[in-house]
């Protein structure tokens, strides 16, 4: 009897702590509470990272707010920034024009919107609101002398403007004497000792 009681616990105890084998298999169980809470962590979750994907869609779509500013003169222009000018259109080229008060000149970009160069008259008098940069106002808001105003933008080219560490045109790291044609002569090889 002895052996036979032995046997019955060894043989229950043995599989458990046997060497080689895997642990028996645990269920982990989750409440159903739990798992609830689980899930609406997730669609939140979700929601929230989609909430910011279209915020940031919808930001790029539109066009930017404009701080309505006084109008100042045109020669006070020197550092680039938001800016306001009034003045008359002295010349049109395009969807560009020249704006000038008493104090000076200065050529106004009012990308597509303009392109048809019928956006302003010439002897026009108009507020420009826009972006002085790289030499001229990039307009973004127009009030004419009548009290409407529309809304314009000039186009981001950022393929015009590189900045460091971008590569220039396919010729520029060339060295002197690149341009030779079809025919010319080669440079003169170095001398053999």
């Amino acid at each position: 009897m002895t052996s036979e009681a032995t046997n019955d616990t060894s043989g229950t105890g043995s599989d458990a702590t046997r060497p080689g084998l895997p642990p028996p298999s645990r269920r982990f169980n989750v409440s159903p509470r739990l798992m609830g809470a689980g899930f609406v962590i997730a669609v939140l979750a979700v929601g929230a990272v989609g909430g910011v994907g279209a915020n940031r869609y919808i930001q790029k779509s539109q066009a930017q707010s404009v701080l309505l500013l006084q109008p100042a003169p045109i020669a006070k222009m020197t550092n680039p920034g938001p800016f306001a000018v009034k003045g008359q259109v002295a010349e049109v080229f395009g969807n560009k024009f020249i704006i000038q008060d008493d104090s000076g000149r200065t050529l106004v970009d009012t990308g597509r919107r303009g392109e048809d160069g019928k956006l302003v008259a010439k002897g026009e008098t108009i507020t420009i609101q826009g972006d002085f940069k790289n030499g001229f106002v990039h307009a973004k808001v127009m009030t004419r002398a009548d009290g409407t105003s529309e809304a314009i933008g000039s186009p981001k080219h950022k393929h015009h403007e590189r900045g460091p560490g971008e590569r220039p045109g396919p010729r520029a790291d060339r060295g002197p004497g690149s341009d030779r044609g079809p025919g010319s002569e080669a440079p003169p090889s170095r001398p053999e000792r």
